[in-house]
């Protein structure tokens, strides 16, 4: 079955990359956070934190926290509002899943 291929393939980049030492929630507001940047929207953390398949916001912060150190993302002040923090993916977070998108292509 394709998908059962497509799903092994999938977990093989993720360990080869190092995301599956990410819990799935984290994988989850890392794709949220680079489906974003591809739409060249500037995603805050007040945005993800109206998710509540996120955690409370004490976990969103610490899983981003998680994700900034990992060198996943990056948190930047947002030069129209100075309150707010905008997140963006590093070219760590790029480039692995520009590996894995290849290596579903060849699916």
């Amino acid at each position: 079955m394709k998908y059962t291929r497509l799903r092994q393939a999938i977990a093989e980049a993720e360990r080869k990359h190092g995301l599956h030492e990410l819990d799935h929630v984290m994988r989850e507001l890392l794709h949220d956070i680079a489906q974003a940047c591809m739409n060249n929207e500037r995603l805050r953390v007040t945005h993800l934190a109206k998710e509540s398949t996120h955690g409370t916001f004490p976990t969103l912060n610490a899983r981003l926290k998680k994700l900034v150190e990992g060198g996943w993302i990056e948190r930047k002040d947002d030069e129209q509002d100075k309150r707010s923090v905008i997140l963006e993916v590093t070219p760590k977070t790029i480039d692995a899943f520009t590996m894995i998108s290849t290596a579903l292509e060849t699916q």
